[in-house]
């Protein structure tokens, strides 16, 4: 498997959140759990980028995996 290369982090609660590592490309990320009692973090396959409405915004917004991580990039901070 290749590197993981955090491009910014997600956090979910004072416990921890997610890195979050974007494809040359831009179309797909990797996700890789950030809390702090995990001792060997899973990092998932590459999922795709998805844009959905989302309540209070006009525009489609880039979501991570909507049907299960369902992380919003508007809300990854950029490492």
């Amino acid at each position: 498997m290749e590197n993981f290369v955090a491009h910014g982090s997600y956090v979910v609660s004072n416990a921890g959140g997610y890195l979050i590592q974007l494809s040359s490309c831009g179309s797909s990320a990797r996700v890789k759990d950030a809390f702090g009692f995990i001792d060997n973090p899973e990092i998932s396959d590459w999922l795709p980028i998805e844009y959905v409405p989302e309540e209070g915004y006009d525009d489609l917004q880039p979501v991570i995996d909507p049907e299960g991580y369902n992380i919003s990039l508007n809300l990854v901070m950029k490492l």
